[in-house]
Formats: C-alpha cells, sequence, structure tokens
C-alpha cells in the first residue's frame, strides 16, 4: 500500500489528475520500471522488454506537459500489452499495437484528461495512429500550446524567411504534402520539417 502511494505522489507531477489512478494501476499490475529522462530530439519515449533479470521498462522525457506525457506513456504501454499477447511476433506500430493503443485509450472514457482542443485532435488521431504522434500536425499543434515555453510553429512562418533551430539557420522555402521544405544556410543542403515544430525567428 505504501508502494502505492509512494508511486501515486510520483506520477501525479507528469499525468493530468484524472488519469493517476490508471497509471500507477498499470504501472504496478506489470511491474514496470519508469524511467524519466532528460529531453530527447529523436523520441519522446522508449520500451524495452524483459530480458535476464529485466522486467518491462518504460521511458519518457520529463520535459513534456501532463498532456504529451500521458499519451506518450499510453502509446509505450500499448508496446508492452502487445508483447505480452504476441511477442516479437507482429510489427511495432502494426494492427495489433493501433488496437491496443485504443484499448488502453478507452480506460479513460468518460473522464476529463484533455481540454477540448486536445481531446477533439486526439479523436481523429485515434481512427488511424501513427507510429508517433508527433507525425500528426494537429495533435501535435493541440498539444504544444500546454508546454511551458511557447515557440513558433514553423507552418506560422512567412516562406522565404529566416529561422533559428537547433543551433542552425534555415530559409523556409515551400510546403509540400506533408513537410515543409527548408534550406539550410551554411551548407545550402535542403531539410524536410514538420509543419510544427518550434523555430526561432529571425529579425532583418
Amino acid at each position: 500500500m505504501a508502494a502505492i502511494e509512494t508511486l501515486t505522489s510520483q506520477i501525479k507531477t507528469f499525468v493530468p489528475d484524472d488519469s493517476v489512478d490508471i497509471v500507477t494501476n498499470w504501472i504496478a499490475e506489470h511491474k514496470v520500471t519508469l524511467t524519466i529522462t532528460d529531453s530527447r530530439k529523436s523520441v519522446f519515449g522508449d520500451y524495452r522488454w524483459p530480458q535476464g533479470k529485466q522486467g518491462h521498462r518504460i521511458s519518457v522525457n520529463g520535459d513534456l506537459n501532463k498532456y504529451a506525457f500521458l499519451i506518450t506513456f499510453v502509446h509505450e504501454m500499448a508496446h508492452l500489452t502487445a508483447w505480452e499477447k504476441f511477442r516479437n511476433t507482429v510489427s511495432s506500430h502494426g494492427k495489433e499495437w493501433k488496437q491496443e493503443f485504443k484499448i488502453l485509450m478507452d480506460e479513460f472514457s468518460g473522464r476529463k484528461i484533455f481540454p477540448g482542443d486536445i481531446t477533439h485532435a486526439f479523436k481523429r488521431h485515434l481512427v488511424a495512429p501513427s507510429y508517433s504522434h508527433c507525425d500528426d500536425p494537429q495533435l501535435m499543434k493541440a498539444l504544444r500550446k500546454y508546454d511551458r515555453m511557447k515557440g513558433v510553429h514553423l507552418e506560422d512562418v512567412m516562406t522565404g524567411t529566416l529561422f533559428r533551430f537547433e543551433g542552425r539557420i534555415f530559409r523556409k522555402q515551400e510546403q509540400l504534402r506533408k513537410r515543409i521544405k527548408c534550406v539550410d544556410q551554411r551548407t545550402q543542403k535542403v531539410y524536410l520539417f514538420n509543419p510544427v515544430a518550434e523555430v526561432e525567428v529571425i529579425h532583418n
């Protein structure tokens, strides 16, 4: 009992209040080792199945807002439950994982977990969950409204504008189907950006 209370007090810092009991129960039931990590540019979270003496391991970036943290955690939990049912016989983000993700999210049904704008974007996302919610521009834009530090979304920057991203300077070019073409001003190499990437506009 004391262990659950300790876990609850730790978890409530990172997820919405109405989700704390469910998240805590999942961690306890599946004996998950949850690691809160520093910000990682390439991933928001990670799941590793049991190996040797180690059980289920999930890591989530600690700089995410509560709503993004919860969605990321559920994403990784879906990998866990899919692994328990199918082991490594199915693809990482195939129909089995998508079904597990929806089943887990259904446990929050009837609770006021997300603000209205995130709820709307997330319902659309659930129709066909992608391998990462950061690949869903509308959902990411809704989530980032609740970040502690708000940046400028690249899609809101005028074409031809210079901007700084991760210490490098780019010029925004045309919008492609799902990405925005940008040119590194030092190397002249072309990069494709997520429309909701947060950038620092360089004012002339």
